[in-house]
């Protein structure tokens, strides 16, 4: 025993010295870009000024280091995120970026995670079959006998269309889109075959999976309106962009915990609550970004819910138009 505990302690000056050996100096130039160095990290591309060649040990250290830093300061980001309402657009407006995770990285992850769990979580793969039960007006009660048309006229084919048309005079006839979305229905009643049931499940999978492109060009909509209620203030639109990305961050992390908690039964009150907890930080958000007192903010919150209701709803008709042309 005296031995063995005489071997450990030689063992470990073994792998240090063996460390020391193969550690590389550190350049003078940054191994990345070619700048010149004066300090830890490059003056031009950030990068940290490590060995060349690193020991096992080295590549460890490393490894751990920007692994924990990383984890560290996104979840001081998300704290900040769901305790205090507008606090991290504050910051980051006012110059502390490195602190906190990057607002728009942070967007990238959360809706990734988002819609990767709506997707693929029991029970929400059923979104498309309820969008087609809802329209009474594509299939009737046990999906046969259906009949999908865009116009009041009865048309029979393509040609029948075309034709009948082509007798009108220039001012009565269909619009370029009208009669793109006429012949959209003539090849859906072909594939479909008077099969409701399959064409809204379809239509509403290809409707779903276009509606994180939605929100992402809503994005800059939602900050626009913000600029418009906050004219008369100074700030950029990039500024009321920072806080559009961190309510959206919000919303969705909001919408990932409750399909989460939405696997336990008789949760199903749960998304009412998400929807009224975001729209209480928003408001909350609002009043300690632009720091009015809270009869205009109350105000300008409302007016702010209504239009972006308003340009949602246009986002989603698009939307239902774009995937009837390319499902």
């Amino acid at each position: 025993m005296e031995e063995l505990g005489n071997t450990v302690p030689m063992a470990e000056g073994m792998v240090d010295a063996e460390n020391a050996s193969n550690k590389s100096p550190l350049s003078d130039v940054c191994l990345n870009c070619g700048a010149r160095l004066t300090g830890l990290y490059c003056s031009e591309c950030g990068q940290k000024n490590i060995p060349r060649r690193q020991a096992l040990g080295e590549l460890a250290q490393n490894f751990l280091g920007s692994f924990f830093s990383y984890e560290s300061k996104f979840f001081r980001t998300l704290k900040k995120l769901l305790f205090r309402p507008g606090y991290l657009a504050l910051e980051y407006n006012a110059g502390k970026r490195e602190s906190y995770y990057h607002p728009a990285r942070m967007y990238v992850f959360v809706s990734f995670i988002y819609f990767l769990l709506f997707f693929s979580l029991p029970g929400t793969e059923s979104q498309g079959d309820n969008i087609q039960d809802d329209d009474s007006e594509l299939v009737d009660s046990d999906g046969s006998d259906w009949n999908f048309k865009f116009s009041t006229e009865d048309y029979d084919s393509r040609e029948e269309y075309d034709s009948i048309q082509a007798t009108l005079p220039a001012n009565k006839k269909d619009g370029w889109i009208l009669r793109k979305m006429q012949y959209r229905s003539f090849e859906l009643r072909s594939k479909y075959q008077g099969n409701g049931k399959n064409f809204g499940k379809d239509f509403g999978s290809t409707f779903a999976e276009n509606t994180p492109k939605i929100l992402f060009f809503l994005l800059p909509v939602f900050a626009l309106i913000l600029k418009l209620l906050y004219v008369r203030h100074d700030y950029y639109y990039s500024e009321h962009l920072v806080l559009s990305i961190y309510f959206y961050n919000f919303s969705f992390v909001t919408g990932i915990i409750t399909l989460l908690f939405s696997l336990i039964p008789f949760l199903d009150w749960l998304p009412t609550i998400a929807f009224i907890l975001i729209m209480v930080y928003l408001l909350i958000a609002m009043k300690n970004m632009y720091r009015q007192r809270w009869p205009k903010t109350v105000l300008k919150f409302f007016l702010l819910s209504m239009i972006f209701s308003v340009c949602m709803g246009v986002g989603l008709l698009a939307n239902a138009m774009l995937t009837l042309l390319i499902f």
